[in-house]
């Protein structure tokens, strides 16, 4: 509508009734876009206002569904012990056409399942065909979407191991969760190390911070693994990037971006990003005892397909209330 902007709660992206699998799905084809040179996704500037916090700008152009905007998002750990969201953020859409803006949107429900569903497209094509043991650190929001997201793509799953520094989160999403979930075993464990031993897909979800834990080395990795670390490299020392076979990403220019930057430092052997994977530019799992990484750095594809989705279904619906520019 000329002169409308749209806008989106979250309440009204939930009441959509949107599935991870139609999330995943749509990511896989805008993989295929970065492929194709569809896309225009230029790199994330950032702000830090504070200590190991940021807001960033997340800009992109698909051309395969012709849909233009940009998440402002923010993380900041230390907003856990205030009782408020970690990460937060707000997605407009434009039209491509006159620029004028179409939609704006309550970013964290995108954010949540987009990176799961990112993870879930990486597991879908480098994890073993037979992973039965999942293992995630971080019981919050993300350990929740990635439970949901990688259950639809792992279909020999039986156990789901997960760690969480703070007991009253763990306990909280084990009671959340196991219902949702009555044919797998969940198993709260009292370490990451513990969740790590025989699992064969993990996640690691800690808040980012300027000095990693780096708690993970080589003695506490499976052959065969697939680490899907959404938090840079929070988790893992020297050793353990070291023992990967090989390394995937979402992005590998911003990869290496982040690498010059000081994160990452350890990671070789970059067998290139997840388009090229999905178009077969590139080669997946060479062998199953193979250790490998895939990394997500976040980029702008997910947030905005995703977003279109919402968009279309809410225009269709008549959800979300119009304002007047």
């Amino acid at each position: 509508m000329n002169g409308k902007l749209l806008f989106l709660g979250k309440a009204d992206i939930k009441s959509l009734d949107i599935h991870v699998e139609e999330i995943i799905k749509a990511i896989e084809k805008g993989f295929i876009d970065i492929s194709d040179g569809n896309t225009e996704l230029p790199h994330k500037p950032s702000i830090h206002p504070r200590p190991d916090c940021f807001l960033r700008a997340l800009p992109g152009y698909l051309k395969g569904i012709d849909l233009a905007g940009i998440k402002w998002v923010s993380a900041y750990p230390t907003n856990r012990q205030k009782g408020l969201p970690i990460v937060s953020g707000l997605i407009l859409l434009n039209d491509p056409q006159t620029g004028l803006p179409l939609s704006l949107m309550e970013g964290n429900w995108i954010t949540a399942w987009r990176t799961a569903a990112v993870s879930a497209v990486a597991a879908k094509h480098l994890a073993v065909k037979e992973s039965a043991t999942l293992a995630i650190c971080g019981a919050g929001v993300q350990g929740k979407t990635h439970l949901a997201a990688l259950s639809t793509v792992l279909p020999h799953l039986q156990r789901v191991k997960i760690f969480d520094p703070d007991p009253a989160a763990l306990e909280l999403f084990l009671q959340q969760e196991a219902t949702a979930y009555p044919d797998l075993d969940l198993q709260g464990v009292p370490s990451a190390q513990d969740a790590f031993c025989k699992a064969q897909v993990v996640v690691t979800a800690a808040p980012m911070m300027s000095k990693p834990l780096a708690i993970i080395r080589e003695k506490n990795l499976e052959p065969g693994m697939l680490l899907l670390p959404v938090d840079l490299d929070s988790y893992f020392a020297a050793s353990a990037f070291k023992a990967c076979r090989t390394f995937f990403s979402d992005d590998t220019d911003q990869l290496l971006w982040l690498k010059n930057q000081g994160r990452f430092a350890h990671v070789e052997k970059i067998a290139g990003d997840y388009s090229q994977l999905l178009s077969g530019q590139i080669k997946g799992r060479q062998d199953n005892n193979d250790c490998i990484m895939a990394i997500s750095v976040g980029i702008a594809m997910g947030d905005l397909v995703t977003a279109g989705l919402i968009y279309n279904r809410a225009r269709d619906r008549n959800v979300g209330v119009w304002l007047d520019l």
